[in-house]
């Protein structure tokens, strides 16, 4: 479990990794921009900010609101306690998911800020280095050079330790330059009893991700017999 120390009345952090000087300011972009550490930002389910700085390299994301709610509330949640906000929740499941041995980033910390009875918050985890996620890889035309039944094989570990991931897609996979395969973005998604239902879900997820991207990317190509051994992998 992170560990929480409140920093001022509606501000508290969580600290999942102790051997490094956390602190409040490190979950500020501008902090990182003045220290010329900001290497790029991102998009997603919230801003993304890629830190490589002589403490560390991280990715800084703040949880953002999808759908049509974020038209009017972009980043603002109902604070029901500690143990319900969001960087709570997916540092414990990341911490959970390291003691089993499953290939997910490194936790470092949360922060959370009430007000009102709201909360906005962010979270601060490791970059996996020399990785790329598997959009980008068959973007770039490479999806033959993919080990696709190690892909499924991967998946399945996750599966098989009661991690339900709630978005699943191309671009939540990386791989690194070992070809190691690893799972990003754990917002959302929690350990539940094994179920046939919710698993082929992810899988069905994963697969229109990738029928989706196909159709936006002319070079975005993953032909039957790789999803198929995508498949068999999973099933061992």
């Amino acid at each position: 479990m992170p560990q929480a120390q409140k920093i001022s009345p509606n501000k508290t952090l969580l600290i999942s990794d102790a051997t490094r000087p956390l602190a409040a300011s490190w979950f500020d972009p501008d902090y990182w921009q003045s220290q010329h550490a900001l290497a790029g930002t991102g998009t997603g389910r919230g801003a993304v900010w890629f830190i490589k700085s002589p403490l560390g390299s991280f990715v800084l994301r703040r949880y953002r609101r999808g759908g049509l709610i974020a038209k009017f509330n972009k980043d603002h949640f109902l604070f029901t306690g500690q143990k319900h906000t969001r960087p709570w929740l997916e540092l414990s499941l990341l911490e959970q998911m390291r003691s089993l041995d499953l290939p997910v980033p490194r936790p470092i910390g949360g922060i959370y800020v009430v007000n009102k009875g709201f909360y906005q918050s962010q979270l601060l985890t490791e970059t996996i280095a020399n990785a790329q996620d598997l959009f980008e890889i068959i973007k770039m035309g490479q999806s033959h050079q993919l080990d696709w039944h190690n892909i499924g094989a991967v998946v399945k570990q996750f599966h098989n330790q009661g991690i339900y991931h709630s978005d699943l897609n191309c671009h939540n996979i990386m791989i690194d330059q070992d070809n190691k395969v690893w799972l990003i973005d754990f917002d959302k998604c929690e350990q539940r009893s094994q179920n046939q239902q919710w698993q082929q879900a992810n899988l069905d997820r994963l697969k229109r991700s990738l029928d989706k991207e196909s159709k936006l990317h002319a070079k975005f190509t993953v032909s039957d017999a790789q999803w198929r051994n995508c498949l068999e992998g999973y099933r061992g």
